[in-house]
């Protein structure tokens, strides 16, 4: 079909039929009569006029996201493993029988005791750094196998990250 018949099909804007083109939705190719238009396949025109229009609902669109699989959200606060959530390696569930909102606020924000209210269900204790730079060596270590790389990243991504200090 032509430009126009697609046009009145679809009742949209130009702009908006070539956007559909260029994302592969309906296809196209030059009209052997003219080589400055183009034919749009009536199929595609009538299958993109028959949905709804305008956005999706966001309750749809996640759905259709989890339809494909676990969404994966790197983060460097919390992880959901086994059917449980983790803050910073603290079980959530034994974090809210021992904790307040401070502590985890606290622990969330990486400015107390990242063991507080963990119990049982911590890591293993904390070793003492024998000097300063083993110490920085061993939160380097520790961060390297948990945090998103920095390489390329701004400042203030950094700070925001808690990877620098403001």
């Amino acid at each position: 079909m032509t430009g126009a018949q697609a046009l009145a099909v679809l009742g949209v804007r130009p702009q908006t039929l070539y956007a559909n083109v260029s994302r592969g939705r309906i296809r196209a190719k030059p009209d052997p009569k003219d080589s400055r238009r183009s034919l749009y396949n009536s199929d595609d025109v009538e299958r993109l006029a028959s949905r709804p229009a305008g956005r999706r609902p966001a309750a749809l669109v996640a759905a259709a996201a989890i339809g494909w699989g676990d969404p994966v959200l790197a983060s460097g606060v919390s992880t959901i493993e086994k059917g449980r959530l983790w803050y910073r390696g603290c079980d959530a569930a034994a974090l809210s029988e021992s904790a307040g909102l401070e502590q985890v606020a606290s622990l969330l924000w990486e400015t107390g005791d990242i063991r507080f209210g963990c119990g049982q269900n911590a890591g293993p204790p904390e070793q003492a750094a024998g000097s300063p730079l083993e110490a920085a060596l061993i939160v380097l270590a520790r961060r390297a196998g948990a945090a998103a790389p920095s390489l390329g990243r701004s400042r203030t991504e950094l700070v925001i990250g808690g990877l620098l200090r403001p």
